[in-house]
């Protein structure tokens, strides 16, 4: 049923890509990026975090296309070395405390809390809580599956999100401004924390193909819709398309803030590329 969800939330706004025989990568803000696949052959890559420090990637999969079954895996972005995450059953969704450099993945039986010198991950919070969503900023936050209403979890307790207590979340994260940006079934909308003042982005007719809110490196904002990656304008309160990805299932930024991002089979790294001609 998780699955079927997230794959039904879609927006169409302009953007621009370069593509021929020599230059298929990608051009943003006037640099020229390749496109580098740093895994293919994955069901549905979702739901991407990469910790700053380290550039270690965060995602999760499908175990089986024909199953609502997810499975944690990690790739460092510059080697490429990969692992599946163990002690975690269907992890879903990722997060990382930069800070801390402290990946946090929640899973239909809670949130669990990666351990590097073991390669492991241990509950943490919400014990058998289906989780659909997780953020950290100063503190973890997460969504549960099927209410959708928005967690904290401080020193180890978990209590309701005050500032939207009433509303349904389906995708989360905050800015560098501390302005809440998310989505549900009628918009994306942000809010100043602390505040119950929104903004609607954009309406939305049941989540209208978003599949996940991240901030780069700085604290800005991008959202993933199935058709590409797009930046948040808050000054003409737009969204801006930077990517067109065909199918796209996740984004995050590296350390570099680079954007990785994922089409419906495969890892992509877009990288600054030294090709004057492209």
């Amino acid at each position: 049923m998780k699955l079927y969800i997230f794959l039904s939330y879609i927006v169409v706004i302009y953007g621009a890509e370069i593509s021929d025989e020599e230059c298929d990568g990608v051009t943003i803000d006037g640099i020229y990026y390749d496109k580098e696949v740093l895994k293919t052959d994955l069901d549905r890559p979702y739901s991407l975090a990469v910790d700053f420090g380290t550039n270690v990637l965060y995602f999760s999969s499908s175990v089986q296309e024909t199953d609502d079954i997810f499975k944690t895996a990690k790739i460092n972005l510059y080697t490429k070395d990969f692992a599946e995450l163990d002690g975690v059953e269907n992890g879903f969704v990722q997060t990382v405390d930069q800070k801390n450099h402290v990946p946090y993945i929640g899973s239909s039986k809670g949130i669990f809390k990666y351990g590097y010198t073991d390669n492991t991950a241990k509950l943490f919070a919400a014990h058998d809580k289906d989780i659909w969503d997780i953020y950290f900023k100063d503190i973890l936050y997460y969504s549960e599956f099927p209410s959708l209403f928005l967690y904290t979890v401080k020193e180890g307790q978990t209590e309701r999100f005050k500032d939207l207590e009433d509303t349904k979340v389906i995708h989360f994260a905050i800015d560098d401004e501390d302005d809440m940006f998310y989505t549900n079934g009628t918009g994306l909308y942000s809010q100043k924390k602390n505040t119950k003042d929104s903004v609607l982005y954009k309406e939305l007719n049941n989540g209208e193909g978003v599949r996940g809110i991240t901030t780069d490196v700085n604290g800005k904002v991008y959202i993933c819709i199935t058709d590409g990656i797009y930046k948040v304008n808050k000054y003409t309160i737009t969204l801006e398309k930077v990517v067109d990805v065909d199918d796209a299932f996740g984004v995050a930024f590296d350390g570099n803030n680079n954007i990785v991002y994922a089409d419906a089979t495969s890892l992509i790294h877009l990288k600054p590329s030294k090709n004057k001609n492209c």
